[in-house]
């Protein structure tokens, strides 16, 4: 899809007391003043525990209204559980901010005709439906659908969803008089183009050097050494681990598509090896998965295949949960129940990992009345955005129950077909790193090693994350020496860097690669795994004005569209020819960009027509323009009020208050 940038990027970070009200969408609804007299309320009680707290520092308190920092931050908000597996996702409802309060504007002083359109044009902003990441259901926001939207949604007694404030940080400005910021940092500074204006990016470029975006990645050299070659630069621990973002979850995984043959993205590649015990409930399917092998037996195998339900799949889900289950869509269609199932596994297919943001599936109301219940992957901002990039950067979740200290468990994960692996040794607790290519099976010449706590019967949570180059392992929270693990894939793959392209397998029974990108093997083993998660790094587009500036992609959007592309082998020799472009940073600037790549308005696009506050300068940060670096947020939006006392402020949302990272 071509994310078309149809609307500006509007400001990223503004003042706490300046914060507007809750969501904009609330205007329709009974209450509307309630809820307006409680944000007011609860900014009072904010601006005054901050007096009492921070008067004797140098701090300040923003709001975040966009999501060109999500998931790090969060601009104003749909804040809601996933009426289908359950799992907690937001949504972008900025369109119900800023864009909403210049049409009520000029509303105020229209008449006629004039006064109807712009009614019209705000009642199209309203935010009506959400994906969820997790199980790719789009659920609807608002009772009030468009009539055509409301039958295809089929959704009884839809529950209003209001909009919440952006994230409320900490800015602390005193820092920057006597040191740099340092790169990763989150900064808050005055846009370039607009001195009124309030920006909040992550901070990737430092004086002195030319950076290079390419595969999503961020590379540096020194300013006007031509001979020098780019070099990678790795995020710290840290940073890794709060920008990491949630693929899939076994915790989540919906009843209702299971009940209908919809297969577990998790499943063994043999029958004689790992047992997988999955019990559907009310909501979600429990799964388990459990293993107990000898000696003799080679290692088996589970893995993940990124098989995503679309808005036909979920309706004929729907359909079979209300009308008997499959045996009554197989009468309906003169078919046996074996034929009916045979025909529905046909539309089911595995596709790359790319950079699919909750926070920018929207669907709002003046789309869904001309389309219908649907978001459209090629139709930018209106109807939201599926993502736009493979990412091979990724890491795996495990909670694992050893029951016996013996045999190994291997962690993998698949990049351009390779296979990053760790094998923990059960006896001893020694962890083994290797590369294996998955074309030959050959071993590359890669080593490295460290010792866990995995040496004895007890359960264990696992994270292995191959990032930025470098492979991470975390046992319980703790990141486990590995000596040197970063790597250099155009000195360690056989097609070096430009030959980092997805690949799968021809035989549908062998590893297929990349459409198989996460793995748990065991070998002499028992043990149990209670639960798998797949996460992705964030992936960076290399866009740059005025190079291309209608299409925020790493490559031309292809005519057969991006869900073929991605799940379709043949195709992938276009991500061979990725786009990379250079910034320059001279000495007393700096290069950032927001974390949400997609929907970022950063140095990328400075100077792109159309764009509140063009031509700023050029795609660079003046140093003089930082404000501060953020550092927690001190006070997310509130659930509801303080029973028995309504008109007070809500409980403080302590979940979600953390420090910024």
């Amino acid at each position: 899809m071509a994310n078309k940038k149809t609307a500006p990027d509007r400001r990223e970070a503004k003042p706490a007391e300046a914060s507007p009200a809750a969501a904009k969408a609330s205007e329709t609804k009974p209450g509307h003043d309630f809820v307006m007299f409680r944000e007011t309320l609860e900014s009072i009680v904010v601006a005054f525990v901050l007096a009492f707290l921070f008067r004797t520092f140098e701090a300040e308190a923003f709001v975040i209204p966009t999501g060109s920092m999500s998931p790090s931050l969060q601009g104003q908000h749909k804040d809601v559980h996933c009426l289908q597996c359950g799992h907690r996702f937001r949504t972008t409802a900025s369109s119900e901010g800023e864009n909403r309060d210049r049409l009520m504007a000029r509303l105020r002083g229209a008449q006629g005709q004039e006064a109807v359109r712009i009614k019209a044009a705000i009642e199209s902003l309203d935010v009506v439906g959400g994906m969820c990441p997790m199980c790719r259901y789009l659920m609807p926001m608002r009772p009030d659908l468009p009539r055509t939207a409301a039958v295809e949604a089929d959704v009884e007694d839809i529950e209003f969803q209001p909009s919440y404030p952006g994230d409320r940080i900490l800015v602390n400005k005193y820092g920057l008089d006597f040191s740099e910021p340092e790169r990763w940092d989150v900064v808050v500074f005055k846009f370039p183009g607009d001195g009124n204006m309030n920006y909040i990016k992550r901070l990737v470029g430092l004086p002195g050097e030319q950076l290079q975006l390419y595969q999503g990645d961020v590379f540096t050299r020194a300013l006007g050494d031509e001979d020098a070659e780019f070099l990678i630069e790795r995020k710290p621990v840290d940073k890794v681990e709060a920008m990491l973002e949630l693929v899939h979850d076994t915790d989540y995984e919906p009843s209702t598509l299971y009940n209908v043959g919809w297969p577990l993205r998790w499943a063994a590649t043999t029958p004689d090896g790992w047992k997988v015990d999955a019990k559907p409930g009310e909501q979600t399917v429990a799964q388990q998965f459990s293993i107990d092998t000898g000696k003799d037996a080679p290692m088996a195998w589970l893995r993940y295949r990124h098989q995503l339900p679309d808005e036909t799949h979920w309706q004929i889900a729907r359909r079979a949960a209300k009308e008997g289950g499959v045996e009554a869509l197989a009468k309906e269609a003169k078919q046996s129940v074996d034929e009916w199932n045979a025909e529905f596994q046909k539309s089911i297919h595995p596709q790359l990992i790319v950079d699919f943001n909750s926070y920018n599936a929207r669907l709002l109301r003046g789309f869904a009345q001309q389309h219908g219940w649907q978001i459209h992957p090629n139709s930018g901002q209106d109807s939201g955005s599926f993502g736009t990039e493979w990412v091979g950067d990724l890491a795996v979740d495990a909670t694992v129950e050893v029951a016996e200290a013996r045999g190994e468990l291997a962690l993998d994960l698949v990049e351009a077909g390779f296979h990053f692996r760790a094998t923990i040794n059960l006896a001893d607790g020694k962890v083994t790193l290797s590369v294996i290519d998955g074309r030959t099976g050959e071993p590359l010449d890669f080593k490295a090693s460290g010792q866990t706590s995995v040496k004895s019967p007890g359960t264990y949570e696992l994270r292995f994350a191959n990032v930025d180059d470098q492979l991470l392992l975390w046992v319980d929270g703790t990141l486990i020496d590995l000596g040197d693990a970063t790597y250099d894939p155009d000195k360690l793959l056989p097609r070096g860097r430009k030959g980092m392209i997805p690949w799968a397998s021809e035989n549908p029974n062998e590893d297929q690669g990349d459409l198989a990108p996460v793995g748990v093997g065991a070998q002499d083993a028992k043990l149990t795994i209670t639960r798998l998660a797949v996460l992705r790094d964030i992936y960076y587009i290399a866009t740059k004005y005025p190079d291309d500036p209608q299409y925020l992609a790493d490559y031309d959007p292809p005519a057969y569209g991006l869900e073929t592309l991605f799940s379709t082998p043949d195709y992938w020799n276009v991500f061979a020819g990725r786009r990379k472009h250079e910034f320059n940073v001279e000495e007393g600037q700096l290069f950032v960009m927001g974390d949400n790549s997609p929907e970022s308005k950063d140095a990328r696009l400075w100077m792109m027509p159309g764009f509140a506050g063009d031509h700023p300068g050029g795609p660079y940060l003046d140093r003089r323009l930082l404000i501060g670096k953020a550092v927690s947020v001190f006070w997310p939006h509130s659930w509801g009020s303080i029973p028995l006392l309504k008109m007070l402020p809500g409980f403080p949302n302590f979940g979600d208050m953390r420090i910024v990272r």
